[in-house]
Parts: C-alpha cells; structure tokens; sequence
C-alpha cells in the first residue's frame, strides 16, 4: 500500500536531513578512510537512483490530473493549460533528465536486502527499499482510478521527497567519487514550485489507501477457538465471494448474515454500543433482503464454498456463551469484514441483474378452462428486469446495505509528511549560538 511505504521513504530521508558532517558518518571504522567513504558513496548514488526513479514515475502518474492552481486558464478552450509552463510539468522533465543522467544504475535485490553497519547508508537503503516497493502502487494509480485531489498529493510528496534529494545531494557533494544530480539547480526550483502550487490546492490523502495489496487468501488449518473462529469463517466466506452465487445460495449467505448479526450485536452492547447499533440496523436491513430476494431468481453460478462458510459462521457463533466477552480488536475485525461482504454481496445484486444472471417472478392472470372449477391459481413467471432502479432489491440495497458515503473532510496529511517538510526547512544551528547552562 502506497500509504506504508511513502510513509517509510519520508521517514528515512527526514532521517537523513538531521544528519550533519556527512563525511565524518560514512566511515563505520571511524577511520577516516577515503576509499571506505568512496565505497559508501558508491552505494548511496545506486540507493538515490532507485529513489528518483521512483519520483519520476510517480509525477507522471499523477500529471495529468494536476492542474495549476496559480496559472490563469488560456482564451483558448483548445489550448491545453496544463503543459506550457505548469510547475508539475517542468518538475517531470527535471526528474527524467536527472534519471537519465545518472550512470548509477537501480539498486538491486540484493542491496536493497541487505542491511548495513553505516547508519547513513542504511538510512539510504530503506529509503531506496520503500522506493521500490512504492512503484508498484503508483503505476497502478495511473488513469481513471486516481482523482484530481488525490493526484495533486502525489505530486506534492514527489515534490518533497525531491526537494530532500537536491538538499542531501548538495550536502554529500564533497564524498569521493560523488555524482551530482544533472541540472540540480533547475529541479529545486521546479520542486519547490510544485510544493507551493500544490498547496494551493485541496490535496485529499486518502491516497494513501491506494496501491497494491497482497490477495486475501483462505484461513485454512485448525478452527480458531471461540468468537474467533466465528471470525475467521466470516473472513473465509468474503474469500469464497469472489465467486459469483446464484440466488438460491444467495439467499443462504443473505440469511447468515442476517443471523450472525442479531447474535453479535449482545456481545457488542457492553463493550461498544456503537457497533451494537449498528449491527441490529444491519440484521434488519438483511431481513428486508431476504425477503425480497423471494421474488428473484437464477441458476446461474455456484456459491457452494461460501454457503458453507456462512453455515460455519452461524453455528459456531450459536456454541458461543450468552455472556462471551469479545474484545474490541475483535468487533473491529468484524466490523472491517461487514462492510466488505455487504459492498461484495450488493456488487453481486446489481451486477447479476445488469447481465441477466437474475430474474424477477411476476404473477400472471391465469383463466380458467374448465367452467365447473371455482378457484382458478395464479400462474407465476421470471421476467429479466429491464431497469434495477425498479426493483425493490435494488433499492434497499442502495439505500441501506450500501448507503451513498457522506460528505467529509478531505484526509489528514500525515505525520511522516509533516516530519519531512520540517527537516527540509531543518537548519544546524551556528556554533557561535550555543549557550551553556547555568551552573547550579
């Protein structure tokens, strides 16, 4: 997740910024060797190639959907606003002229996992192993599933993490055998002018959540004792979901939610009323579901695997005691996985009805042939549903199971971003300033 190793990367280069008499630290023997400070400088260009790197692909990721907070829009509708002279743009071809100019090279596996006796070069490859790790949440973050806000966050974490690098470039330039970013001057100022602009803004960090994720896998192996083993059937049930289920089984799942939680929300109400609440609101909401899905069918699909987690969840959340007390870690894990069965199981609702997979059951007059019988039955048929806003289903889905989200306040930035930003304005203080103690 792009939110754990940007964190990380800043954190190491702040780390980095508050270190002074570079040359004296390169030297773990102390021994004030140039070929050792050689060899360490060597290393730390190969770790800052695979840290710009990563700022020049992550500003490209996030340049077209930043747009200039301070540039007036042109006369011209046609004329695009965005590349001639926007700060964003000029930080992205500083960026790849430096990466192109540097003959260091990516860092490779084996640097990137070993670790160091020198402080300074480990800071340097932790922040190189964050770097690497966060190019595989960035080039996923291109297109359409990044937002305006969100790429404007991005943009401004390049720009620290690059304002960083022109700092400690500027400070290390004195190491044997040290390389000098290409056009150094140029990309502190194109730095520092995307920071200013992309605090004009409205960044939303919720970009943080954004990025690859490791794939949820089955919980297999023994049952976990007691209220835990109730949540790790849930989480095996979410797993099976994946698996489209056809209404019949549907219907199963539905009623175990349904059941489990009515039968939690007791064992909530002394430790958090909040989740009591709420759970009772979703049992009833599955009761309403439950009794709709009455009139829809399908056979389409399967489901099995997860009609059986779903039996395994209620029955051992009945062999549970009445007074079980559950800790709150616990209903905040089941509350994590409600709300992703709910959006997986109204995902499934709606997209079943969209290609057809569900049908709808009307009642159909039926007349009668024979005139000596009194009671004529009502004949019923599946009808495909030509718009889901129609049906009754699809409604409460859309109103109570999945509700629109609410209007909030843009995320906070962070701590680590605070950090870096106050060790980029970090200065030593002088040696004349320093006053003594008073003696007591």
């Amino acid at each position: 997740m792009y939110g754990e190793n940007g964190e990380r990367m800043r954190t190491e280069l702040a780390a980095l910024l508050r270190q002074h008499r570079v040359q004296h630290r390169l030297d773990s023997s102390q021994s004030q060797s140039s070929v050792e400070r050689e060899a360490a400088g060597l290393l730390i260009l190969r770790y800052r190639h695979t840290v710009l790197a990563w700022c020049a692909e992550a500003v490209m990721a996030a340049k077209p959907l930043v747009f200039s907070s301070a540039m007036p829009a042109p006369a011209n509708p046609f004329r695009a606003s965005n590349e001639a002279g926007a700060a964003v743009s000029e930080l992205a071809r500083a960026l790849h002229v430096a990466r192109d100019a540097s003959t260091a090279g990516h860092a490779p596996l084996e640097l990137l996992s070993s670790p160091s006796d020198t402080a300074v070069v480990e800071h340097w490859r932790g922040a190189a192993s964050a770097a690497a790790l966060a190019e595989h949440d960035t080039n996923g973050l291109a297109g359409m599933t990044l937002t305006a806000a969100q790429a404007e966050a991005l943009a401004g974490d390049v720009a620290a993490v690059t304002q960083a690098l022109v700092m400690l470039d500027h400070r290390y330039s004195n190491t044997p055998g040290w390389e000098k970013l290409a056009d150094r001057g140029r990309l502190g100022w194109a730095a520092l002018a995307t920071a200013l602009d992309v605090s004009l803004g409205q960044p939303d960090y919720s970009v943080d959540q954004a990025g690859w994720r490791p794939r949820t896998k089955v919980l297999r192996g023994p049952v976990r004792p007691g209220v835990l083993g109730v949540l790790q059937a849930e989480h095996n049930l979410l797993v099976h979901l994946r698996s489209f289920p056809n209404a019949t089984n549907l219907r199963l799942i539905v009623d175990s939610q349904r059941q489990i939680s009515n039968s939690l929300a007791p064992l909530a109400e002394r430790i958090n009323s909040d989740y009591a609440a709420r759970w009772v609101a979703r049992g009833a909401t599955y009761a309403v579901i439950q009794q709709q899905l009455r009139n829809v069918g399908g056979r389409l699909g399967h489901g099995g695997p997860a009609v059986g987690e779903a039996a395994n969840a209620t029955a051992r959340l009945r062999a549970l005691k009445h007074d079980a007390i559950v800790e709150p870690r616990v209903l905040a894990g089941f509350q994590t996985l409600f709300d992703r069965i709910d959006n997986r199981i109204a995902d499934i609702v709606e997209d079943g009805i969209d290609r057809g997979a569900f049908v709808e059951r009307i009642k159909v007059p039926k007349l009668g042939t024979d005139a000596k019988q009194l009671i004529v039955p009502t004949e019923e048929k599946f009808v495909v549903v030509s718009r889901a806003s129609d049906l009754d289903l699809v409604r409460t889905i859309r109103e109570r199971l999945r509700p629109p989200p609410p209007s909030a306040d843009p995320a906070p930035p962070g701590r680590s971003r605070a950090e870096l930003h106050t060790a980029i304005l970090h200065r030593p203080p002088a040696r004349g300033d320093y006053t003594a103690p008073p003696q007591m």
